[in-house]
């Protein structure tokens, strides 16, 4: 009986195997018993192609996380800010459980020593949410009517987002009612009371003046008196 010919695999053929092998072995050994020589054996491959490809194990299972986080493109339409960022949080929930609590909090302590995927590991996990919850969630409540530009700062338009993948990072899962507790509890909330604040309440506060008699009042008068003196003399000097 004659044997069908090996096919040898290639470039994204070769690379989503191995990719599709490590994630295998996670779930068969474990994340911190991965081994680059398990993950070529599964893929039936050697070792040299894995190490011509990733560094170490620890950005092959960087790589193998973004290979399997869902790609967000959009949020659909819910006719409402809330209803919006629910749905967005929803899709932040099931691309982080596609990958599972234990890779993701190990990636997040370790994507900073690895400047090769940094990038497209934190576009791909955080940041393209943050550019839809700004580009399409916000502007649409914008174009509704349901909050103004001036509400939002940059630390609200990420606020969700932030503790959503907080709630996470350490609980191991976003239950729905998270989500909604997120949304209806927290943000909301401080859009509204930011919507209602007088216009000079959000200006910076003006330094105090000094009480009469405050010795450090004295001081920097003092200072500044001798510096502008010191000026000054200097403007003398080049007369």
């Amino acid at each position: 009986m004659s044997r069908t010919p090996a096919v040898r695999r290639r470039g994204e053929v070769l690379e989503q195997a191995i990719l599709d092998a490590t994630w295998e072995e996670i779930q068969a050994v474990g994340f911190t018993k991965l081994t680059m020589e398990g993950v070529a054996k599964r893929a039936g491959t050697s070792k040299p192609v894995l190490y011509r490809r990733w560094a170490d194990r620890t950005e092959l299972i960087m790589a193998c996380a973004v290979s399997r986080m869902p790609t967000v493109e959009s949020v659909p339409d819910t006719g409402s800010l809330r209803g919006d960022a629910v749905e967005l949080l929803t899709q932040l929930r099931d691309r982080m459980s596609a990958v599972g609590p234990i890779v993701i909090v190990t990636l997040v302590g370790e994507v900073t020593h690895y400047p090769t995927f940094r990038r497209e590991f934190l576009h791909k996990f955080i940041d393209r949410l943050v550019e839809l919850m700004n580009e399409t969630v916000l502007d649409r409540a914008v174009a509704r009517g349901e909050i103004t530009e001036s509400q939002l700062t940059d630390r609200l338009r990420r606020l969700p987002i932030d503790l959503a993948r907080n709630e996470f990072l350490i609980t191991g899962a976003i239950a729905d009612e998270a989500i909604e507790e997120i949304i209806d509890q927290v943000f909301l909330p401080a859009l509204h009371y930011r919507r209602n604040l007088p216009a000079e309440a959000a200006e910076p506060a003006p330094e105090p003046s000094p009480a009469p008699g405050d010795r450090r009042s004295e001081r920097r008068g003092v200072t500044g008196a001798t510096a502008g003196d010191r000026e000054a003399d200097a403007g003398r000097d080049l007369v």
